[in-house]
C-alpha cells in the first residue's frame, strides 16, 4: 500500500486530520497498527470498541511471544545456565562430601576421619595407591566406616564391616595354616 492510501485509511479509521495521520504514519514505520495505537494513546482517536480489540489483541500476542521467549529460556537454557546447574549440583555435593567423614579406627584408638571429598579426590588421583593401602589397612586390623549426618550411610557401613570381617577370616585362616605346618 503507498503512503497517501496509508494516509487515507488511517483517517478513515481514525478520525483524524491527515497532518495527524501522517505524523502517526512517520512514527511508527508506516505500520498502520502501530499507528492506530499511537494514535489512541495520545488520546486524538475515540475509544471505541474496535480500537480497544486491536490494542487489547496486540498487546496480547507480545505478551504471549515475552512469555514464551522466557518459558523457552527456561527450558532450554544457554550454555551459560547449563554450566550454572552444573556448579550448583557439584556445590551440594561438596557440602555434603565437607559434611560426612570416611573414618579409620583401629581398636579402640581415637579413629582418624577425611571428608568424603577429599576421600573421593584421593580416589580418582590415585586409585590404585589408594585401593592398595585400604586393603592392607584391613588385614591390619583397621575398621573403615562412614560417618555424618547427611547421608544414608547404614548400607556402605554394613558392606565396609562385612569386609573387615572377611579380612579377619582370611588372617585367622592365614595364622592356622601357618599354626599347622
Amino acid at each position: 500500500m503507498e503512503r497517501d492510501e496509508m494516509i487515507k485509511v488511517l483517517m478513515e479509521k481514525t478520525k483524524v486530520s491527515y497532518e495527524e495521520a501522517e505524523e502517526a504514519l512517520q512514527n511508527c514505520d508506516f505500520d498502520l497498527l502501530d499507528s492506530i495505537i499511537y494514535l489512541e494513546r495520545k488520546g486524538k482517536v475515540e475509544n471505541d470498541a474496535a480500537n480497544t480489540i486491536i490494542e487489547v489483541a496486540v498487546e496480547g500476542e507480545e505478551e504471549n511471544k515475552k512469555e514464551n521467549e522466557e518459558n523457552h529460556k527456561k527450558k532450554c537454557g544457554g550454555i551459560g545456565e547449563i554450566i550454572g546447574r552444573v556448579f550448583k549440583f557439584m556445590k551440594k555435593i561438596i557440602i555434603k562430601g565437607n559434611e560426612n567423614y570416611f573414618e579409620m579406627k583401629k581398636e579402640d584408638k581415637k579413629p582418624v576421619r577425611i571428608s568424603l571429598t577429599i576421600s573421593a579426590l584421593l580416589l580418582i588421583i590415585g586409585f590404585w595407591p589408594v585401593t592398595i593401602l585400604l586393603v592392607v589397612g584391613l588385614f591390619l586390623g583397621y575398621k573403615y566406616s562412614i560417618t555424618g549426618n547427611d547421608i544414608n550411610k547404614d548400607k556402605v557401613n554394613d558392606i565396609l564391616n562385612k569386609a573387615s570381617e572377611s579380612a579377619d577370616n582370611i588372617k585367622s585362616d592365614f595364622k592356622e595354616g601357618y599354626k599347622a605346618n
